[in-house]
């Protein structure tokens, strides 16, 4: 398999049923839960003890109730190898703490029991992709909202992401993701090859391409002269007379379908750590004038905001 999807989630009873969806469609994809803990009793440091997305006993909806899941040991370098996430549920459904090992890596479940994350890595440190450290709201806070799920496995170079927007429509409202830079657009020896990013805001060029105020990490340099885990932006495409990706590139004249061109990622070199990260495979730039749930390329395409992901060429999205 190289994809799971879980679409048309509209109107969850609580936001962490989101975070347990993402883990089931993880996990249906091949990825394994390290060590977990519902925040009340129960703890296991080498599984899944959150059996349900609701409150209580063994429960994805409690305070502090959290797990640790990891891609799987196939693949190819350099998306290959452990790398593994912690999220964790604040005192709100709609808050959380969302942590990553980095390549290579493994969250010390050692460390972790029933109410608290592992706190140490096995070797290097904990990574925050949220916009700052700890719990932040990487949700709507109000319920009414759709949210839709897709997981590539070592097939497709382990990427995931939820995505969440407005029900009726509207810009999105949240986003957790996890993608791979295609391996043309990569230098010889980047061996992290990845950006991710857990945010109540939109996929905007104004919130992805924001050098400063951004929500998008990953590494700059990973085990280069420059090891930097940093802000990462997404760079628009731009001719002499304005913007032309995302939104005004058009259409093929020959194909009559929408012109979609890569994000390329990476920071100016005005910023801390300058430099090209890459070009990301598995989301592009918005070619023409779409709005959120506008589906391209006989379905195969969604827009969410100034971007288009991959869809699986049949299901209509609830909007």
């Amino acid at each position: 398999m190289a994809y799971f999807d879980d679409l048309n989630n509209v109107s969850p009873v609580s936001q962490a049923v989101a975070i347990y969806d993402l883990k089931e469609a993880m996990k249906s994809a091949g990825y394994t839960v390290q060590g977990s803990g519902d925040g009340l009793a129960a703890h296991s440091a080498v599984g899944d003890i959150i059996t349900q997305s609701g409150s209580g006993a063994n429960g994805m909806d409690n305070s502090n109730a959290w797990f640790t899941i990891r891609q799987d040991a196939g693949g190819t370098a350099p998306f290959s190898g452990t790398r593994e996430w912690t999220f964790q549920r604040g005192t709100q459904s709609y808050s959380w703490a969302c942590e990553y090992s980095g390549p290579d890596t493994t969250f010390d479940q050692s460390t972790g029991n029933a109410t608290t994350r592992p706190t140490g890595v096995v070797p290097g440190d904990i990574r925050a992709f949220t916009p700052a450290a700890g719990f932040n709201t990487i949700f709507p806070t109000s319920l009414n909202f759709t949210y839709q799920i897709r997981v590539g496995n070592d097939a497709e170079n382990f990427h995931w992401y939820l995505i969440g927007y407005p029900n009726g429509g509207g810009n999105t409202n949240c986003h957790l993701f996890f993608l791979p830079m295609d391996a043309d657009t990569i230098t010889a020896t980047e061996d992290e090859p990845f950006v991710l990013s857990a945010n109540s805001g939109t996929l905007l060029f104004s919130a992805i391409g924001n050098k400063t105020s951004g929500n998008v990490f990953g590494w700059q340099g990973k085990n280069g002269t420059v090891n930097a885990y940093a802000l990462i932006s997404a760079y628009a495409f731009v001719s002499g007379d304005g913007t032309c990706s995302p939104s005004n590139l058009g259409t093929s004249p020959v194909e009559l379908k929408d012109n979609h061109l890569p994000i390329f990622w990476g920071r100016i070199n005005t910023s801390t750590q300058p430099g090209f990260k890459g070009g990301s495979s598995r989301v592009k730039w918005k070619g023409s004038p779409r709005v959120t749930g506008d589906l391209a390329e006989s379905s195969t395409l969604i827009a969410f905001d100034d971007t288009v992901w991959l869809w699986d060429g049949a299901t209509t999205p609830s909007v």
